[in-house]
């Protein structure tokens, strides 16, 4: 044996090691070792699984093991476990084929006789299953997580009873969850990719009735998952959430500050009309998105950004500090307008006493502690509307500093507290706020109550479960 094969059999016996031990983050951080460094053989997608399995995110797991079969058909501990989580499913008619394909790939009598055992098990489940065969809806949600709206959407949708799991391709360092996780980047050189990201589509088709994408994307990397989907008659729903829409040329007739990632129109162009093609169904957050969307997409939805308000409480004591904590948090600083605001709080510090804390490159839970410290939020400076960002602080009983452009503040509701700010006068309003301090805790008291009003996952949760009903009657 040589040491390339001591190092791999090593490194495998550490992760099963840690497995057994349950110190799940230590076998997670030699996994991506393995991944990174060495072949995917059959047993790496078994330990991603096992992993996932104790994690509790059998879908995951369900994935890993599909990756790993697709690779490698012929192997017995892939479709073992495959069993086994199709089981932790419920997906009996898959659990049932695959102990049957277990059973005849191997020669041991004793897993064979394993197998006879779980195929009686199963017929009797799926039997028992066809017996009560009801059609709810089944909600897959892909493949961009966008401010962790598909999670929390999905969260919402099953406190109302609803089937809905997410599938993410893109593991992005805010740390939000996903029921089904395939960083496609890792893989992005593999010729094959798109037609494994059909078979997939063709998987899950007979899983979910319904999928409803996020910022553009969907299952497969040329859109023709879109018309495998509409021929098996499902219903498809895109949510766009800015930058993929935003027409530079358009959002600046609307606001004089705006700023856009994308400048090539044509592009954004091109992709809405190729989305609008296959998709009817459009949600929106805002009024603002709506005019970019609104003559591709045949129906176009305003559903606000939503939060679990139980995990953002707002502080008992409202007391200021004494020398209050300003943060801003840009996830591009050129669109949020930090260059002004940095140029604010220097110009602001020779004359009030106030910390400063710039926030980046942070996975969401370690900012949100940062975000619970401050006294004053500033979020953006260009585009004219508030984001997710915003609705966390507020709903934390934070005041929030943010460009509302009149457009915007024409269509917004009258009671948001938001303190409006731009290029031209941020550091006029930010020493305002500081020569003010005394009005800061009702601000964030009013920020609560707007957002307890018009962003509660529940509330816009059952929005989009109305809109889901209405379009799978018609189907």
């Amino acid at each position: 044996m040589n040491d390339y094969e001591n190092d791999t059999n090593k490194l495998k016996n550490n992760i099963r090691h840690l497995l057994q031990l349950k110190e799940l983050d230590q076998a997670k951080t030699l996994l991506d070792k393995y991944e990174n460094t060495m072949p995917q053989e059959p047993e790496f997608y078994v330990l991603r699984a096992l992993l996932s399995i104790q994690s509790g995110h059998y879908d995951d797991a369900w994935l890993w093991l599909w990756r790993g079969i697709e690779k490698y058909p012929d192997h017995p501990d892939l479709h073992f476990h495959m069993g086994f989580v199709c089981e932790c499913l419920n997906k009996y008619q898959d659990t049932l084929l695959h102990y049957r394909y277990t059973k005849n790939l191997t020669n041991d009598k004793n897993l064979k006789d394993k197998m006879d055992i779980k195929i009686s098990e199963v017929h009797a489940k799926l039997k028992e299953s066809s017996a009560n065969e009801a059609k709810p809806l089944r909600v897959l949600q892909g493949t961009m997580e966008i401010a962790n709206q598909m999670n929390v959407l999905s969260k919402g949708l099953q406190s109302l009873g609803i089937l809905s799991k997410t599938l993410s391709y893109y593991d992005f360092y805010l740390g939000y969850s996903s029921d089904y996780t395939w960083n496609l980047a890792k893989e992005q050189n593999d010729k094959n990719l798109n037609a494994r990201l059909k078979k997939l589509t063709n998987k899950l088709m007979s899983q979910y009735n319904i999928f409803h994408f996020h910022f553009g994307t969907t299952l497969t990397l040329d859109g023709t998952d879109l018309e495998m989907l509409n021929r098996a008659n499902k219903s498809l729903f895109m949510q766009h959430w800015g930058s993929e829409v935003r027409f530079y040329s358009q959002a600046r007739k609307l606001n004089p500050y705006a700023k856009a990632k994308v400048m090539n129109e044509e592009s954004i162009k091109y992709r809405l009309e190729r989305l609008s093609r296959h998709i009817r169904h459009c949600f929106v957050a805002d009024r603002e998105l709506h005019e970019y969307v609104k003559n591709f997409y045949e129906n176009v939805y305003i559903i606000p950004s939503m939060i679990d308000l139980s995990m953002y409480q707002p502080e008992e004591n409202t007391t200021l500090h004494p020398k209050p904590l300003i943060v801003h948090a840009p996830t591009s600083q050129e669109i949020k307008g930090t260059k002004y605001i940095l140029q604010a709080v220097e110009h602001l510090k020779s004359h009030y006493e106030f910390d400063f804390q710039l926030v980046h490159g942070m996975s969401h839970k370690e900012a949100m502690e940062i975000y619970r410290k401050a006294d004053i939020i500033i979020d953006q400076l260009h585009i004219g509307s508030y984001g997710l960002f915003a609705v966390e602080c507020m709903a934390m009983g934070k005041p929030v500093i943010c460009w509302i452009s009149d457009y915007m503040q024409d269509n917004y509701p009258e009671d948001l507290p938001i303190i409006s700010a731009n290029p031209d006068n941020v550091v006029n309003k930010l020493e305002y706020v500081l020569q003010n301090q005394d009005m800061l805790p009702e601000i964030g008291r009013q920020g609560r109550k707007y957002v307890e009003r018009y962003h509660d996952m529940l509330t816009n949760s059952k929005k989009i479960l109305r809109i889901y009903e209405a379009v799978e009657s018609l189907s």
